[in-house]
This record gives C-alpha cells, sequence and structure tokens, in this order.
C-alpha cells in the first residue's frame, strides 16, 4: 500500500479494543528501507512512540495492537 505521510498527520488513533490513543503528531521512517518504524503521538504535554509493526489498519482513523494485559 502506498499512502503519503502528509495525509496520516492529525489522525486520529484507537487501539483495537476501541479505546482513544491520541493523534499523528509525526511520522519517522527508515529511510534506508523505506518502512515506518514509529507513529508519535500527540498527547497534551507530552509524546508517545507507537512502533510501526503495531498498526493493524489505516483508514478514517489508525488502528493499533492494544497491550495484553
Amino acid at each position: 500500500m502506498v499512502m503519503r505521510l502528509s495525509k496520516l498527520y492529525g489522525k486520529q488513533i484507537y487501539n483495537t479494543k476501541g479505546y482513544y490513543v491520541g493523534y499523528v503528531d509525526e511520522i519517522l521512517i527508515d529511510v534506508d528501507r523505506g518502512q515506518g518504524k514509529v507513529l508519535a503521538l500527540g498527547l497534551p504535554g507530552e509524546k508517545v512512540g507507537v512502533p510501526y509493526n503495531r498498526v493493524t489498519a489505516i483508514g478514517d482513523i489508525i488502528l493499533v495492537k492494544a497491550k495484553e494485559e
């Protein structure tokens, strides 16, 4: 799948349990491999990184795999 990175900025992120996680503030990529590495989430007062391999779907929102409890 090919998508412009600029289309991802500001998208809301939810986990697979249906909880709001944050929104896309930055995206880190591995230029040598051409792969996404981390989505940096914008949260009030902080930034949190989510490994790109936890992304399960991208559409109107982004779904990331929920942490196991």
